[in-house]
């Protein structure tokens, strides 16, 4: 009965009775109704900000492309919401981009010694957002963390202030596990917000993640901080975030996460100073850049800090000042025609989105993920282009302390079920094209990636699901041709370099019915097949074809390898692929037809 799931599910979820939307970003206007494509909107904040109903259809058109964020709203089971295109087929499909362009000689400064640099921005600030400092600073903790909050007597140049206090005794395990929140202030869509406040500790560390949503579940958020991370030390000092709202709500909330960051037995002395509205004339660029990606083909090289950018094309992100600093022997502009900036931001956030199709739609040159969320369910995503993904600082620390970065061309993260992705093709990923991954207690079920195409990613599949209190279950990844792992843009960047196919960490969930059959996995940089976790009693994997062209291992299960010689010790060590063969193949018959 479980694999009837995958046979019945969708076919359940294709009846649409609703209007149509158009969007036209070269000829539409927001002013618009977009009702008709003569009358189609421009923007991405004009789809985001409308509303849309369970039914409705949202198209792009074909050839034009958009820029930022888009944030679907939720249909329901009988009528999802699609976000499609429309237009003549032989126009490219409508791109959705999560990066800045740079391609102007005038984007860019000559700071001498061979760097380039992009112009800063300039902040004025305005009114004051009224009893914001009236307002009650609380703190939530969980997951092992504790502290406590005080309220003391501030400094003298303070008087006036609440000088808040947490006192960490255990700092948790992740940022979510210590939050300092302040809620009840207005916000208006399309301005910037000023925050300012003072702040000292006993042991530095850094304030890495701020929220600004709405003040209760699912906390939907109203815009992004801007000048994170903030160096808190031992001294007082005044500090500013700036915060881009792009909605209106009356009630707004800030979260401050510290788990992790705060230091254990360290404490934290905090007064909020005020909050105001700000103009803010900037570059375009209010986040961490992963990566730069050249006349569509080629990435920049990411560094850590200013001193380390020595050879053509690096680039260091300064997060002080929101610039780019770029190695170049002359005005990048000369050198590429198209220079695109990619921003940590998940160019689709389909968190808790539910009953949502996402149809023929090129999402590309973004520093996050591609589709990034959680809670993600019921959602299809069909004939995606997703391409130049990933490569952001992820913990946001500016080179200090943790150096990671990352990018999934869709990752659903905890809490994921009854998703469907097809006929999608996925290249030049950081980290992997597709993945179901989670932490904490939470349920993936029912997930099926189909018929996809994947190349030049570090991983084509990647799962893991931590917690024994976790369920996976109903995972299929079928009639999928995955080759080249590892041989894109990010591998040569990392620091761990891991290219494989598939890529199963460790895991802790309950996992059953997890079927992994009849898909192509041709040649990797370390092997096409790495398993860290032993599920096999809830685990298929049958009648795939293995090749690699190289003597590389094909298959790693722990710290045990296998060459295409051992691929029958391989079969009766570890019980898995009894039907599978290593037979060579040719990757590219499958994009030609695709």
């Amino acid at each position: 009965m479980k694999q009837l799931f995958f046979a019945v599910f969708f076919l359940s979820v294709i009846s649409l009775w609703g209007a149509e939307y158009y969007v036209d970003s070269e000829s539409g206007s927001d002013a618009n109704t977009g009702t008709v494509p003569a009358l189609a909107w421009k923007s991405l904040k004009a789809v985001n900000n409308a509303d849309i109903k369970p039914g409705d259809t949202v198209r792009f058109k074909r050839g034009c492309l958009w820029r930022g964020q888009l944030v679907p709203k939720s249909g329901n089971e009988d009528q999802p919401i699609v976000y499609t295109s429309y237009g003549n087929l032989s126009d490219e499909k409508p791109k959705l981009l999560g990066s800045v362009p740079l391609n102007k000689s005038t984007d860019w400064i000559n700071e001498g010694n061979y760097l380039w640099s992009t112009r800063p921005d300039t902040i004025h600030t305005g009114n004051t957002v009224s009893r914001f400092t009236e307002l009650v600073w609380n703190l939530h903790q969980e997951g092992g963390a504790k502290t406590e909050r005080k309220i003391v007597t501030p400094p003298p140049k303070y008087t006036g202030k609440k000088e808040y206090q947490i006192v960490c005794s255990t700092t948790g395990s992740a940022s979510n596990h210590i939050q300092f929140i302040v809620a009840g202030f207005p916000v208006e869509a399309g301005k910037y917000y000023l925050l300012r406040f003072a702040a000292k500790t006993t042991i530095p560390f850094q304030i890495t993640t701020v929220a600004f949503t709405e003040p209760s579940s699912p906390w939907t958020g109203l815009g992004s901080a801007i000048q994170l991370p903030v160096k808190i030390g031992t001294e007082w000092a005044e500090q500013e975030i700036i915060f881009r709202c792009k909605k209106y709500y009356d009630k707004a909330r800030f979260t401050i996460s510290l788990g992790k960051n705060l230091p254990q037995n360290g404490i934290f002395s905090f007064i909020p100073l005020e909050l105001r509205e700000a103009t803010v004339t900037t570059n375009g660029i209010n986040t961490d850049v992963g990566n730069i990606i050249l006349d569509g083909n080629k990435a920049g090289f990411k560094k850590w800090t200013r001193e380390n950018l020595k050879t053509q094309d690096d680039f260091w992100y300064d997060t002080k000042t929101n610039r780019v600093f770029f190695f170049s022997n002359e005005n990048p502009t000369i050198l590429y025609k198209n220079i695109e900036a990619a921003l940590h931001q998940h160019i689709v956030l389909h968190n808790c989105s539910r009953y949502v199709h996402f149809i023929d739609l090129d999402v590309r040159y973004g520093a996050a993920h591609g589709f990034g969320g959680t809670k993600t369910e019921h959602c299809v995503y069909r004939d995606l282009d997703i391409s130049w993904i990933g490569g952001a600082d992820q913990y946001r620390e500016g080179g200090e302390g943790r150096k990671v970065r990352f990018g999934n061309g869709i990752e659903f993260w905890s809490d994921a079920a009854d998703c469907l992705v097809e006929n999608c093709r996925l290249w030049e990923i950081y980290d992997a094209a597709l993945t179901n991954q989670g932490n904490g207690v939470n349920q993936q079920r029912n997930i099926i990636y189909r018929n996809n195409i994947i190349w030049n990613c570090e991983y084509s599949f990647e799962y893991w699901n931590r917690g024994p209190e976790s369920i996976t279950d109903n995972i299929l990844f079928e009639n999928n041709t995955c080759f080249n792992a590892g041989f894109g843009w990010g591998h040569v960047q990392r620091p761990d370099k891991n290219g494989r196919h598939l890529m199963v960490y460790a895991n802790t969930a309950k996992t059953e019915n997890f079927i992994i059959r009849n898909n192509v996995f041709c040649n990797a940089t370390e092997s096409c097949v790495r398993f860290d976790a032993d599920f096999r009693n809830g685990l298929t994997m049958d009648d795939n074809t293995y090749w690699q062209e190289s003597d590389k291992p094909v298959f790693q299960w722990f710290k045990k390898q296998y060459n295409a010689n051992q691929f029958i010790n391989y079969q009766n060590d570890i019980g898995l692929d009894k039907n599978s063969k290593f037979q060579k193949v040719d990757p590219k018959y499958f994009i030609e037809q695709k």
